[in-house]
């Protein structure tokens, strides 16, 4: 899966669910639509972590800052 924006990933994961839950989808087009999301879903959880690093780094930036 190409690198898109956050943001993107949601949507698209969004349109997942409401696909499975509210369309007359096929088995086999639900299974697709099921690995589908849950590439997404990791993809998005990895980023999240990644996000949240960098977050953690530039409060600690910050803090040894203001103790100078």
């Amino acid at each position: 899966m190409p690198k898109e924006k956050f943001e993107d990933q949601m949507k698209r994961l969004e349109e997942i669910v409401n696909l499975l839950e509210n369309d007359n989808v096929d088995l086999d087009k639900s299974i697709e639509l099921y690995e589908e999301g849950l590439k997404i879903s990791k993809n998005l959880s990895k980023q999240l972590e990644s996000f949240e690093k960098k977050l953690e780094t530039i409060d600690l930036e910050k803090e040894k800052e203001n103790e100078l």
